[in-house]
């Protein structure tokens, strides 16, 4: 098995999916369903392509794997084509139809902006470690409320994987996700900012700037103030004021 991986991971991003729609896996390794279920969770252990993974996931699916827990790993990846692929997985699963956190899911991507809230209420008091991806997905819902209520509502005492949301803001995900990403970092007084924060300087987007700026102000300026002082010559007039603003008072 090992030797085909090795040549499977070896191939373009194209060729993969056309081995995995082919079931060349089936052929090519003379496993037992059970030693291609192995497999393919072996594939998607990998850093591959989103089609790479989205089409492994339907695989997957297809041999009758009902591991729901290991479907759940992506259900909030940031590339929708491989979150819906685990999404349809698990409601496929014999072991549950539908398990709370896709009807969760659901209910806040489709229901009214003041059932959101209340959603967001609920997801942010369940507990103190909170499922980093969720979190991640939520932010994306097409509402500003939602948004605002989940970064007002984060603090230090949740448990999250702050090196991932480090990651997802490298990524390059839309603007207003990444600007609440970084909000949250900044409140958490996350080390994790500064894996990135050279990059963050120079976000094309004002409001990431911006939001740069406030996270920085949580700091020490002996950590800040370097980039504190860049923001401070950046050329939208309101980046620069409020960065200057906020060197003066972390300065004082």
């Amino acid at each position: 098995m090992d030797e085909i991986l090795k040549k499977f991971f070896n191939l373009t991003t194209a060729d993969q999916v056309k081995f995995l729609k082919a079931g060349r896996y089936k052929i090519d390794t003379g496993l037992n369903r059970s030693g291609q279920i192995d497999f393919i969770k072996r594939i998607l252990k990998a850093d591959l392509s989103s089609k790479t993974m989205a089409s492994a996931i339907k695989n997957l699916r297809k041999l009758g794997c009902n591991d729901k827990y290991f479907y759940r790993k992506f259900m909030f990846h940031i590339d929708s084509s491989v979150s819906k692929a685990a999404k349809k997985a698990i409601s496929e699963c014999s072991i549950s139809k539908d398990s709370d956190i896709i009807r969760f899911d659901r209910m806040l991507q489709e229901g009214k902006s003041e059932d959101r809230l209340i959603l967001v209420d609920f997801f942010l008091k369940s507990g103190g470690r909170l499922n980093t991806d969720a979190l991640i997905s939520f932010l994306g819902v097409d509402d500003n409320k939602v948004r605002e209520a989940l970064v007002k509502g984060i603090s230090p005492d949740h448990k999250l994987d702050d090196k991932k949301l480090a990651g997802v803001i490298k990524q390059g995900t839309i603007w207003y996700v990444r600007a609440a990403l970084v909000t949250i970092l900044g409140k958490r007084k996350s080390p994790n900012l500064f894996d990135i924060v050279d990059v963050l300087v120079v976000d094309r987007n004002i409001e990431v700037r911006l939001a740069l700026v406030e996270a920085l102000g949580q700091f020490d300026k002996e950590v800040s103030s370097e980039y504190l002082q860049c923001l401070a010559g950046d050329p939208f007039i309101w980046v620069r004021k409020q960065a200057r603003k906020t060197l003066d008072r972390i300065s004082s």
